[in-house]
């Protein structure tokens, strides 16, 4: 018995002796510089530094981005706006520098108002720097009620014009407006149409203001311009300055 425990040990300090000589490093303490020598690049390993818990979103990051861009797009329309308005400013000051004359003609007839337009445009003035003012010279004009041929009908409306207490007369003349009622006579259609809009809110219904006498219509010829070389196509036509305010048609 004691044999085979003997042999036991001797079999196993074998093997155990043999691992030992396989691996060397097995019983050698874990110091300096063997576990050095024992790490695998040890080289190679870096000390990184401390990265935020979430990175930022790319929408996020854009937006501020987006909006500085928006700020420098604004800021240049703005910019281009001053810029306009500035010549725009200018222009109108230079072409207020240069203020356009104003000249009409006498009264003259259809004819020559044609050949003196004609004459102008072939020396190079535009069509639309030449106007005609018509003129009204002369007519009566006349707050009227009627025709009435009807002597009941006629009858009737003196009657109601005398309820309102507004004064009339009898129109026989001209034919075209007989018979028929005044209820004012004025030399301009102006003055005639004020005494029918104050006749009206007093209840008068149906009047209306008529040419008695018709105007007699004056034409003058107008051009504005700021060289006077035109005048030389006119042949000699006199010019006068053009009345403030009047109107006129191209």
């Amino acid at each position: 018995m004691l044999r085979l425990i003997v042999l036991v040990l001797l079999v196993v300090n074998a093997a155990l002796f043999a691992w030992l000589q396989a691996n060397p490093n097995t019983l050698q303490p874990d110091r300096e510089p063997q576990r050095l020598g024992r790490q695998v690049s040890p080289d190679a390993i870096q000390v990184l530094p401390d990265l935020p818990t979430s990175a930022p979103r790319a929408g996020k990051a854009a937006a501020p981005a987006a909006s500085t861009s928006a700020t420098a797009a604004s800021a240049a329309a703005t910019s281009a706006a001053a810029a306009s308005a500035t010549a725009i400013g200018a222009f109108a000051h230079k072409t207020s520098d240069a203020e356009i004359d104003c000249s009409e003609t006498p009264p003259i007839d259809g004819a020559l108002f044609g050949t003196l337009k004609t004459a102008l445009v072939k020396a190079g003035v535009p069509p639309d720097a030449i106007a005609e003012r018509r003129q009204a010279q002369g007519g009566t004009w006349l707050v009227y009620l009627g025709r009435y041929p009807d002597p009941l009908v006629w009858q009737q409306k003196v009657d109601e014009i005398k309820k309102l207490d507004v004064k009339f007369e009898r129109v026989n003349n001209p034919p075209a407006l007989a018979p028929g009622l005044s209820l004012g006579q004025f030399s301009s259609q102006l003055d005639a149409a004020r005494r029918l809009d104050e006749l009206t809110k007093r209840g008068v219904k149906g009047a209306k203001v008529v040419a008695a006498t018709p105007p007699i219509i004056l034409l003058h010829l107008q051009v504005r311009a700021t060289d006077p070389g035109w005048r030389h196509a006119t042949a000699g036509q006199r010019f006068n300055s053009c009345p403030v305010d009047a109107p006129s048609n191209t």
